[in-house]
């Protein structure tokens, strides 16, 4: 996920492609404080329930690299010459400093994806994963793979995860991107962003990527890296996205709300330093490994 918000500017991926229940809501403009309502969907119909059981990541749902719609279901990014497949989220010597492997995901009773120092990609100085959901159809040499992946539309996301330490350069993530003809990036929980002076081990950073709305900074109160916490979006097309913190409703976007399916994206990695000026940065504090630790991953029917 390479981009660089600021003020009046949001430069997507695919752009650069080559709990307390009192919150305090950080904008390009300031701070606000308000009030998080615990008002959650009733249960609907399971869409999808992935627990990552067993030792192995499900080839039917999840890609090990990331693609989109514009790449054709292609690993962004790839460098043959390291793995096949494999993937980077942004450009060399861009905002991420990460080479994603499918060799640094693990699945044992739960998915951890892990960033650490070191890779043999030209223009990368460390290596991190990535699962992706969408569909696709490759092949990469052996015979054509098949994923038949997920999408979803109006209904609830949840991801129960456990974030790496934040402080140091680390950039764990949660996104969605269109499946079908939209344009349109959501972003449920951006890590390591620097909010004025929130600890970033607080810092939730959230967006819809769609005209007349911006980044948001949610000062959750709690540590992120301490344990696990669940992260929910309800997408209601054309009509609201509403984010969720352990079942408290802690921002609404309502304006200029896409339509269509989406897919789901989980990341972990590492900023360069070219974000300095909007996210943490790797120092001699920073692990050798950093892991992000999911437990679930559902989708609900709304």
């Amino acid at each position: 996920m390479e981009h660089r918000h600021a003020p009046g500017r949001r430069l997507s991926r695919r752009s650069l492609l080559g709990g307390s229940a009192a919150l305090t809501f950080a904008a390009a403009a300031g701070f606000t404080a308000c009030t998080a309502h615990n008002e959650g969907a009733a249960p609907g119909r399971v869409l999808l329930d992935d627990v990552f059981a067993g030792n192995s990541l499900s080839r039917k749902r999840w890609n090990p690299y990331i693609c989109d719609n514009n790449s054709n279901g292609w690993p962004w990014n790839m460098q043959p010459s390291v793995a096949v497949p494999s993937s980077a989220i942004g450009r060399e010597k861009g905002f991420k400093a990460e080479y994603d492997l499918p060799s640094a995901i693990r699945v044992d009773d739960g998915l951890t994806l892990r960033a650490y120092r070191g890779t043999r990609a030209a223009g990368y100085s460390w290596t991190g994963s990535v699962i992706c959901s969408r569909p696709t159809s490759n092949n990469f040499g052996s015979g054509t793979v098949h994923t038949a992946g997920f999408t979803f539309k109006d209904a609830r996301v949840e991801v129960r995860a456990k974030m790496p330490d934040l402080t140091g350069g680390q950039w764990a993530s949660i996104w969605f991107l269109p499946a079908g003809d939209g344009k349109v990036e959501i972003d449920l929980f951006e890590g390591g962003f620097l909010a004025k002076t929130i600890n970033p081990n607080q810092v939730m950073a959230v967006n819809l990527q769609s005209s007349g709305n911006q980044q948001q900074f949610l000062d959750l109160q709690t540590d992120l890296s301490a344990g696990y916490h669940t992260y929910a979006m309800e997408y209601r097309q054309g009509s609201s996205i509403k984010v969720f913190f352990d079942g408290l409703n802690v921002y609404t976007y309502t304006r200029n709300v896409p339509v269509g399916p989406y897919f789901i994206i989980l990341t972990n990695g590492i900023a360069s330093a070219h974000a300095a000026g909007f996210h943490t940065q790797v120092s001699s504090s920073t692990p050798v490994v950093n892991l992000m630790q999911v437990s679930h991953v559902r989708v609900l029917s709304l």
